[in-house]
């Protein structure tokens, strides 16, 4: 047979000729295999991997009403925590040859609608959002969003009636762990350090801090709080660490210091050990999220742990699920973990 040298970027109609086949074959070879003969099958499939040959997904999802492909949209990709929830959900899917598009608002409310409506222009299957500008707002734009395909909300915590899917970790089991535990410890006085005001997880924070102090009696000034600013920049470590050795130099300064997330943390732990402070002797350290940046840490980093990896995997499993038609599309489901304690070298 004469060898036949196909152009770069090879069409359906290049494996079909190789193969001896119609392009009716090659299409079903790779939308619907389990209707060709095997042994076409392993023909047609062996010219693809030698020609490179690679579907065009949009075509391809308007024949199977599916594009294999799932949108993520999320506030602060440099964000370790956020960072970590997307690597988990990449990984469920791509595990089950479903693809991400991924889409980075950098806080940006303009970005995050003209991305969300880029992203179901595109057609994926599902958009799942991590914590955007508008998430835990009541006009956010995802209230009344209606995509036409599922929505899965990775941590949004304001609305028990949304009409998406929501997955997520519960804060206060893990916080009101490190509360008791720092209290046990007699650490007074217990500081908050929190980011942003405006941040609903700060604001949960606060509350469950302040709940806290009223629930064992104790002063304002025994549990006073600090705002140090935007918290999913790398400029709040440097922040932290100052707030920490100016009150280091403080005669009342703080015992025990709960971090709201753990650039926070580690923030926290280089501005006492700057200050000459022994951890956690004179200043014991609890961070949130239990990211890379508390496992590397030197001393390593206590912290709450928000289960980044495993709310991930829920939310890609849900959508799976949701695909193979054992989840309702159209009916909102919560399924949600409990935060918990991680004891290091720091409390």
């Amino acid at each position: 047979m004469q060898n036949y040298n196909p152009p770069m970027g090879a069409t359906i109609d290049d494996i079909a000729r190789e193969a001896g086949v119609s392009t009716a074959t090659v299409s079903r070879v790779v939308n619907n295999p389990e209707l060709v003969k095997p042994e076409t099958c392993v023909r047609v499939e062996e010219v693809i991997h030698r020609l490179g040959y690679r579907p065009n997904i949009f075509a391809r999802g308007l024949m199977r009403s599916r594009t294999d492909s799932v949108g993520i949209l999320v506030s602060y990709l440099t964000n370790p925590y956020i960072t970590a929830i997307v690597d988990s959900i990449e990984c469920t899917l791509s595990q089950n040859h479903t693809y991400i598009y991924l889409c980075n608002s950098n806080d940006d409310e303009r970005l995050e609608r003209e991305y969300a409506d880029e992203l179901l222009r595109r057609n994926v299957d599902a958009l799942i959002v991590v914590e955007t500008p508008s998430f835990n707002r009541s006009d956010s734009y995802f209230v009344d969003l209606d995509a036409g395909r599922p929505v899965i909300l990775v941590n949004e915590h304001l609305r028990t009636d949304s009409r998406h899917h929501i997955v997520g970790c519960e804060q206060e089991p893990g916080l009101g762990e490190a509360l008791r535990h720092l209290l046990s410890r007699d650490r007074f006085p217990i500081a908050l350090f929190v980011g942003d005001a405006t941040d609903y997880s700060f604001i949960l924070k606060e509350r469950l801090f302040s709940e806290f102090r009223e629930a064992n009696s104790l002063s304002e000034e025994d549990t006073p709080v600090y705002r140090l600013g935007d918290s999913n920049v790398e400029e709040i470590v440097s922040v932290a660490a100052r707030l920490t050795g100016t009150l280091a130099a403080e005669n009342r300064r703080p015992r025990a210091i709960l971090a709201g997330n753990d650039l926070i943390g580690v923030g926290v732990l280089q501005g006492a050990l700057a200050a000459g402070l022994r951890v956690p002797e004179d200043l014991a350290i609890i961070g949130v999220d239990n990211t890379l940046l508390s496992r590397v840490s030197l001393p390593p980093l206590s912290t709450v742990d928000l289960r980044t990896e495993d709310v991930g995997r829920m939310a890609a499993e849900l959508f799976l699920r949701i695909r193979a038609g054992r989840v309702a599309s159209d009916a909102a489901t919560r399924e949600t973990v409990p935060s918990f304690l991680i004891h290091r070298a720091t409390s």
